[in-house]
């Protein structure tokens, strides 16, 4: 599993299975306050792409989806909080572009993060700048 926090508080979670016959990750993400999804878990991604998390962080609450990426592939991105429309497109070293300045966005990779904690708190970003 990875977590996901805001300033040291959990705000959802990134539930992860290892297929034990061909070694592939599942991902699947919980957040507070919404309903489970109707498939829980093992929605694959294509075989040249990685699982990531996009974490977009505003002053009032960070959102969080897992997904395929890949070098050079373009993510559709829609903050929910203020309907602000994004277009990244992953680089070579599996990041997305800088934040627009009125929200972050950052890309990590699952692989990376298995049973660690991604702080994605819109105080402690602004304080690693």
């Amino acid at each position: 599993m990875v977590n996901v926090n805001r300033d040291n508080y959990l705000q959802g979670v990134v539930d992860v299975w290892t297929c034990r016959g061909c070694k592939k990750l599942f991902c699947d993400d919980k957040r507070y306050g919404e309903p489970l999804k109707p498939s829980v878990g093992f929605e694959e991604v294509p075989e040249d792409e990685q699982w990531g998390i996009l974490t977009c962080t505003d002053i009032k609450g960070v959102y969080m989806m897992s997904l395929g990426v890949k070098p050079g592939k373009t993510i559709k991105h829609t903050c929910p909080r203020n309907g602000s429309s994004h277009e990244f497109v992953v680089t070579p070293d599996w990041s997305i572009d800088p934040d627009d300045g009125e929200t972050v966005h950052r890309l990590f990779l699952v692989k990376d993060h298995i049973n660690k904690n991604i702080e994605a708190g819109f105080y402690k970003l602004r304080m690693l700048k």
